[in-house]
């Protein structure tokens, strides 16, 4: 190419500003034509964006030959070496390529601002105590907004430790839709001042020089804020109280006594103090009164703290827990019963359910009286029923209804229910019971006045009844006011009451006879609670329907992110499954922490069991769960209002805890 022929091509262009890349023209190449490849039409502030082009040749081949790129306003965009386009200023620029005589068409880049343009930090509450090495509660957090003012997302923004040691954790984090970056912040292990530093940064971790005042500092100054006075490395034996008392002292960054300050204390290893919460006295004294050690041998802590400072005591717990092994268990109202490996039957809680025959409650499995000896055992939020080897079902309980004269409603010890039929599974309600014969015929007893018998009509039995159809069943369940069954088939049927949808049959109109559960599944174990029911499919799924976890579905619903099931159990307002691997998932209603996942909070899905315990059953009750372990001992969690966890405590519990019979010194 001449010279003159590379003047014409700069006349084309002109209109762009002259870069100061210098190129050889290869001689024996002869373009068409020459294409920007890019598409992007816009471009962040501060950026750098690559383009590339396209040349072909006069054949419409393409070549690899160099190219000069030009910008309409080097004030707003420049290129450096390599086609690389710097975004300096917001506003238009036209951009094109051109070698050996031939120009690209322009192509319309418009540089914008949306990115960072401010960072302030975010509410933080800053503590009043706080002791060196502690972890601070109150996230820090930092506010990310363009130059409008809105949220930027997925800004970067670097937390560093600049004074007193300590961490921060992520180092690294990035806005969420509201402009939010936060980092959790572990202070220095001296006492003094804490400092971190957060900044908006670029991938490269580089400060974002379009942020003006891009450093936010945080600092706090730490103190031997909280001190044990008495009470630590101690030595008791399980479930013994520790010989010291424990106690703390508060005092503020002059060393004076903080008086009046709440003090919390939190035992672990399942142990407890006499009063968690507790304020200073004028000395700046606080004692949560005895130390009672949990059920674990060896390490055990005690925590007390104040805002951001803590301290741990420890004591070493010797002996050996005798755990509760039966080979099943059965979580009713306010009370649980177990079938021991021999079967008999034992029971703890409320008096009647626990069916001790006397009036006192027990925290401690107990015998029924008479002594039951029992091949399956049922549970409700009223009453249980057990089978003898013979088919005999045997009730105790409120609404216990085993008198078929109608005359003795509730019993306190077992009654055994006069008829001449044999039964190979039981199922109690609230007020009424339903059982199958060994040749899996259905009956039901008691209230009907939402239709719950089954027997087309709303007409209380006293004496088993036959449920209509003629249907036989493989397993059959009792809730509030409706019962339901698994056809041999794994269909679902169900009647009774249907307010809420429970009856799953896409209506509310209540069923005197057994109505197919919509949805077309089939199960292989079904619960009916009050006002819902729950299946767990042969393919390991868990569906619900009716009033539940709070919403109200009136055909089966299922839980796409729940894991795969093996079993299934359904409690009054609650329900539990068990996985696979053992894991025990719970869902709905929580205030008493009976699904275990260390919360009071309903869930509307299954939730994992905190503790990392893994199980070979479960029992869903009204307001308390129990589970056996794979290697065979007891765990409750939830309501202990009649000492239903097998504690000698009225207290609840959130989290799973292993019952204990004694300890071995």
């Amino acid at each position: 190419m001449t010279l003159s022929r590379a003047a014409a091509v700069l006349l084309v262009v002109g209109i762009f500003a002259c870069g100061s890349e210098e190129i050889t023209f290869p001689k024996e190449v002869e373009l068409s034509q020459i294409a920007v490849d890019s598409t992007a039409n816009t471009i962040e502030l501060g950026n750098r964006v690559t383009f590339t082009a396209t040349a072909k040749d006069k054949k419409g081949k393409v070549v690899d030959v160099p190219v000069t790129w030009r910008t309409s306003n080097e004030k707003v965009a420049v290129f450096e070496r390599d086609g690389v386009l710097y975004a300096k200023d917001t506003g238009q620029v036209f951009v094109a390529a051109a070698s050996l005589g031939v120009g690209s068409p322009t192509v319309s880049i418009q540089i914008v601002w949306l990115g960072p343009a401010h960072v302030v930090s975010g509410a933080w509450s800053k503590p009043v105590a706080v002791n060196p090495g502690a972890i601070i509660s109150d996230s820090l957090r930092v506010v990310v907004t363009n130059s409008r003012g809105q949220p930027v997302t997925n800004a970067r923004v670097s937390f560093t430790v600049t004074q007193g040691g300590g961490t921060v954790s992520p180092i690294l984090a990035t806005t969420n839709n509201a402009g939010v970056a936060a980092a959790q912040w572990t202070l220095g292990p001296a006492s003094g001042t804490n400092k971190v530093t957060a900044s908006v940064v670029h991938d490269d971790g580089t400060p974002n020089p379009l942020v003006p005042n891009n450093a936010i500092d945080f600092a706090i100054t730490s103190y031997a804020a909280l001190t044990i006075q008495g009470g630590d490395n101690q030595t008791a034996q399980i479930l013994d109280d520790v010989p010291v008392t424990p106690s703390v002292r508060l005092v503020d960054s002059l060393g004076n006594p903080r008086p009046g300050v709440p003090v919390i204390f939190t035992a672990f290893q399942n142990g407890r103090v006499t009063t968690p919460v507790v304020s200073t006295n004028a000395s700046g004294i606080a004692t949560p009164g005895a130390w009672t050690l949990g059920d674990i041998p060896n390490g055990q802590a005690l925590e007390a703290r104040v805002e951001d400072a803590r301290v741990n005591f420890h004591a070493t717990a010797t002996g050996t827990p005798i755990r509760y092994r039966p080979a099943s268990v059965s979580a009713g109202g306010v009370s649980t019963c177990a079938l021991e490996s021999n079967g008999a039957v034992k029971c703890w809680g409320h008096s009647p359910e626990s069916g001790s025959g006397g009036s006192a409650n027990t925290s401690t499995p107990t015998a029924t009286s008479p002594p039951m000896v029992a091949t399956s055992l049922g549970a409700s939020s009223t009453h249980y029923c057990a089978l003898k080897s013979g088919g005999e079902a045997w009730c105790w309980g409120v609404l216990a209804l085993v008198d078929t004269s109608g005359a003795v409603t509730n019993t306190n010890a077992p009654m055994r229910l006069q008829s001449d039929l044999a039964w190979s599974r039981i199922a109690p309600g609230f007020a009424h019971t339903c059982a199958l014969t060994p040749g899996q015929d259905a009956y039901c007893w008691g209230d009907n006045t939402s239709g719950q018998l089954g027997d087309l009509t709303l007409d209380n039995r006293r004496v088993p009844g036959p449920v209509a159809g003629g249907f036989r069943f493989s397993t059959i369940s009792s809730g509030s006011n409706h019962s339901c069954a698994l056809a041999l088939d794994g269909t679902a049927l169900c009647w009774g009451g249907n307010q809420t949808g429970q009856i799953g049959d896409g209506g509310t109109t209540n069923r005197t006879s057994p109505t197919t559960v919509g949805g077309g599944l089939a199960f292989q174990a079904i619960g009916s609670g009050d006002g819902f029911s729950c299946g767990l499919t042969t393919q390991g799924r868990v569906y619900c329907w009716g009033a539940f976890g709070g919403s109200q579905n009136l055909t089966p619903t299922t839980y796409a992110s729940a894991p795969t099931f093996i079993s299934l159990s359904v409690g009054s307002r609650h329900a539990c499954a068990l996985a696979g691997d053992g894991t025990a998932y719970c869902w709905g209603d929580n205030a008493y922490g009976q699904l275990g996942d260390s919360t009071i909070s309903s869930r509307s899905a299954p939730t994992k069991v905190a503790g990392g315990m893994v199980y070979s059953q479960i029992s869903a009750g009204l307001s308390h769960t129990c589970a056996i372990t794979t290697d065979g001992a007891v765990a409750c969690w939830g309501r202990n209002a009649a000492g239903e966890l097998g504690e000698n405590t009225s207290a609840g519990r959130t989290t799973p805890g292993l019952m204990v019979l004694g300890v071995i010194p």
